[in-house]
């Protein structure tokens, strides 16, 4: 009961103070009900521009033991196996889900782990599951049994995680507050390639929340404090990066999570704003979706993201305490420009009168 009543204090004070950045004209988010602003990104094809939505396809609450989500901070698609393992944080477990959503199986009840942070598999099936509580990385089965601790080989002095990726040729990439580097190793654990830092605001790494990679091995790092976003070639090289921690929509408060979609669209998710919000590959703006709340669609501090690879996201909520299901949506170009033109006129209004119906709620 205390803990629940910290937790309602926090989302309340949290929410007063989105109300007042937004009064200060550090530019709207989506409100709630979720209203969006359509996405417009090239086809699949190349060919010619298509406006997309994200729609809610599923809300998950609990997990395989009937046991309620708490404060989940990260989530992974496993494209190999079509599974979702999520993070349950405050529970100490890792929930595994399939794809649409239906619960499969949890470990982390004989006490593995506390404060999971994020759980990734490689390509043998190998779970890695980064602990908030002490900073380590375990290795489990993929029936969820307890390996060992990842050794972290090659790596001088001591290692602290702080996120975790793998991609589809069984790779671990790893953040390491204490070297400023993201690390990269090999399916036999054996350190390949390590990047960062690099010089000012190219390259270089203060607080990663997050890390994902593409279908070409291009590594996208989220960051709380350095540059918001950043892209590097599968050797380490920097690519490119965008954003900055500022108002306006083409920039980030709390950069959690981020994704990229079968298009090649990236997905980031901002804990602050309450929102997912999805550029090109090259950092062009989107859209968005979100917006503070409980209902189907909008989100309350969305912690991670993660892409089926095709047309799905799966975004985990810290305070909403639910795994949400988005299906990326195809929209008419007529019902696209009407969206566009409709939600900024009430957007304001509305996010007073969301906010202020939240808060009525937290008391």
């Amino acid at each position: 009961m205390r803990a629940a009543g910290i937790g309602r204090r926090a989302a309340r004070a949290a929410a007063v103070a989105g109300l007042a950045w937004l009064t200060l004209g550090a530019g709207p988010i989506a409100p709630i009900p979720a209203v969006q602003s359509p996405i417009t990104a090239p086809a699949d094809n190349g060919t010619a521009p298509v406006a997309i939505r994200l729609q809610p396809f599923r809300l998950i609450y609990r997990q395989i033991e009937g046991t309620y989500l708490k404060g989940p901070r990260g989530v992974f698609f496993d494209r190999k196996r079509g599974e979702v393992y999520v993070a349950d944080t405050m529970n100490d477990l890792v929930a595994v889900y399939d794809r649409q959503g239906l619960p499969l199986f949890a470990f982390g009840y004989n006490g593995e782990f506390k404060e999971p942070m994020k759980a990734v598999v490689d390509g043998k099936g190998r779970i890695y599951v980064l602990v908030g509580v002490g900073r380590k990385l375990k290795v489990f089965s993929y029936r969820g049994e307890y390996l060992h601790d990842f050794p972290f080989a090659g790596v001088e002095g001591k290692p602290v995680p702080t996120a975790i990726t793998a991609d589809g040729e069984g790779n671990l990439y790893i953040a390491d507050s204490t070297s400023g580097q993201v690390l990269v190793y090999d399916a036999d654990q054996r350190l390949r390639l390590r990047f960062g830092p690099g010089r000012a605001g190219e390259g270089r790494f203060q607080t990663v929340q997050a890390i994902t990679v593409d279908r070409q091995r291009n590594v996208y790092v989220a960051d709380a404090r350095g540059m918001p976003l950043q892209v590097f070639s599968p050797e380490g090289v920097f690519l490119r990066g965008w954003g900055e921690h500022a108002s306006g929509p083409q920039n980030f408060s709390l950069p959690s999570g981020v994704a990229v979609d079968a298009a090649g669209r990236v997905i980031v998710a901002d804990m602050i704003r309450q929102v997912v919000a999805v550029f090109t590959p090259d950092g062009a703006f989107l859209g968005r979706h979100g917006g503070l709340g409980f209902d189907p669609g909008a989100m309350a501090f969305p912690a991670d993201v993660a892409s089926d690879g095709e047309r799905r996201l799966y975004v985990v909520e810290r305070a909403g305490n639910r795994l949400q299901i988005l299906d990326e949506e195809a929209m008419t170009p007529a019902r696209a420009r009407a969206a566009a033109g409709a939600a900024p006129a009430r957007m304001r209004e509305d996010i007073r009168r969301s906010i202020s119906d939240f808060v009525g709620t937290t008391r």
